[in-house]
């Protein structure tokens, strides 16, 4: 099965690839980054639901899931890339285009980093509190629903950050794509800049995932 999965994904990602490079010999704009976005997502798609399928079915449910996976990452992909294609045509030049882009992808850094020095600290906060709420309830000082209200607080945050990344994604995704378009044409400054903020990105969503884990554990111990 894992040999099977590991097949998967290669085909996956080397007809990405392939089907990415065909791509620079379409001549409209607008429609080869809509075919990058198709491409890119419906790649990763197949990846991702090869994984999910492995779990639930084994090997044919890895060859499914990486056929559903195909299709819904594609059909997300198409939408990233109409967006990035709507965007670009509010530029006079390339330049500017990636310009934009990099100003976007750097402002959305300072806005997860911002975000996540906060959330340590509410989480601090949140610890101290809670562990003084538990020893009150167990001293019968403290009322359950008192409890039960303070773990509304924290769920709300969980949802607040689950959006979040779910916008980190489609930042990251967007910029990847935005990425792929730079190389292929030869924009090297440009490469290493959009490479070194989607890495932070990846960062900053990586810290921010293990805050909202700090928050679910903090929700568990006071559920009630």
């Amino acid at each position: 099965m894992k040999r099977l999965l590991a097949c998967v994904l290669v085909v996956s990602m080397a007809f990405g690839s392939v089907m990415m490079n065909g791509c620079t010999n379409i001549k409209d704009d607008r429609t080869r980054t809509q075919t990058e976005g198709t491409l890119v997502g419906a790649g990763a798609g197949a990846a991702v639901g090869a994984g999910i399928g492995a779990l639930a079915g084994g090997g044919r449910g890895a060859l499914i899931g990486a056929l559903i996976g195909t299709v819904v990452g594609g059909v997300a992909g198409y939408g990233v890339g109409t967006h990035i294609a709507n965007k670009k045509e509010e530029y006079a030049s390339q330049e500017d285009w990636l310009d934009a882009c990099l100003q976007d992808a750097h402002q959305k850094n300072e806005q997860l980093k911002q975000h996540n020095e906060n959330l340590r600290a509410e989480i601090k906060r949140l610890d101290t509190q809670t562990a003084a709420l538990q020893k009150s309830y167990a001293a019968k000082i403290a009322t359950k629903r008192e409890l039960q209200n303070e773990n509304k607080i924290i769920e709300k945050k969980i949802k607040e950050n689950n959006e979040l990344l779910a916008q980190t994604d489609a930042s990251i995704s967007g910029h990847q794509q935005v990425l792929a378009e730079a190389k292929s044409s030869g924009k090297t400054d440009a490469v290493a800049l959009l490479e070194a903020e989607i890495a932070a990105l990846e960062r900053n969503k990586k810290n921010l995932q293990e805050g909202n884990q700090q928050l679910l554990a903090l929700s568990n111990r006071i559920s009630v």
